[in-house]
């Protein structure tokens, strides 16, 4: 590379992944935060996956990413990737597939929907996915993912006018929620091949998601450093909820790693504080 390419090049990006079915609102103030803090920022927008178009294929998902992180890497020297919920699942789905990521944030981040708000008859949807039966939606409802009450309230209020808020959409297609299965299996077989440093954040009163799925991916990731922080007055939609300050200072914490690996790697395990957690009664 010439020295007149280099020096076109800017230092770093963070890619920010909405959730299944998202447009970008779930992100809550983190887009804004990390701009103000000098950070290049892209809020990924994939047909199929993002909200406003018909679902696509899983394997597309990647394809589109992958497509998406070669061309950001003529532009940048580095390139990290935030995902929340299913955005999660996605982002870590790329880094099984390659070794250039510089650091993966993953908030909520979902490989099995077991979660004490989900309907018992979840599990009953892929049945009858695969039966044939496919004109169906899943629409979202209390606590629509967040405990703080005002903002239940204020979601409620959005869904009788919209179809897209602070959660999401107001509801998800038969055909997205399969494709969302085959990620999750895929991803969950192949944690194993992730390296990149990852940072989990997650609520220990997730209504959509249990703990299981950062501990399985805590547990299996080959990453060199992986830390989770838990959450403990918050539900699925940690960017938005009780604890958004929390999160928007740990993953850009997380993600400033990559300015001064020397110093701050090394200490980064030593000033991590505990956190005492308020678990849902």
């Amino acid at each position: 590379m010439s020295d007149s390419s280099a020096n076109n090049i800017e230092q770093h990006l963070v890619i920010l992944v909405p959730g299944l079915n998202g447009g970008g609102l779930e992100l809550g103030q983190l887009p804004q935060f990390l701009t103000e803090q000098g950070k290049a920022i892209r809020v990924l927008e994939i047909d199929g996956y993002t909200f406003g178009k018909n679902a696509t294929k899983w394997t597309y998902w990647l394809q589109q990413f992958h497509r998406i992180l070669d061309e950001e890497k003529v532009k940048y020297a580095s390139i990290s990737i935030v995902g929340i919920s299913m955005g999660s699942t996605l982002a870590l789905a790329v880094a099984t597939q390659r070794d250039d990521i510089s650091s993966l944030v993953l908030l909520s981040p979902v490989l099995k929907y077991d979660g004490w708000s989900v309907p018992w008859y979840y599990p009953m949807l892929r049945i009858f996915y695969l039966l044939g039966f496919r004109r169906w939606r899943y629409f979202e409802r209390e606590p629509f993912g967040v405990k703080n009450p005002d903002l239940r309230r204020r979601i409620a209020e959005r869904f009788k006018s919209s179809d897209l808020s602070e959660v999401g959409a107001i509801s998800i297609t038969a055909h997205h929620l399969y494709q969302a299965i085959c990620l999750k299996n895929y991803t969950k077989n192949n944690l194993f091949e992730v390296t990149t440093s990852t940072l989990i954040v997650q609520s220990v009163e997730d209504d959509t998601c249990s703990v299981w799925s950062a501990e399985k991916i805590l547990e299996e990731i080959s990453s060199e450093l992986r830390r989770i922080i838990w959450l403990g007055n918050s539900y699925h939609i940690v960017t938005v909820d009780n604890e958004r300050e929390t999160v928007l200072n740990e993953v850009s914490r997380f993600l400033n790693t990559n300015l001064d690996q020397d110093n701050i790697l090394s200490n980064y395990y030593m000033t991590t504080k505990t956190k005492p957690l308020r678990l849902r009664t």
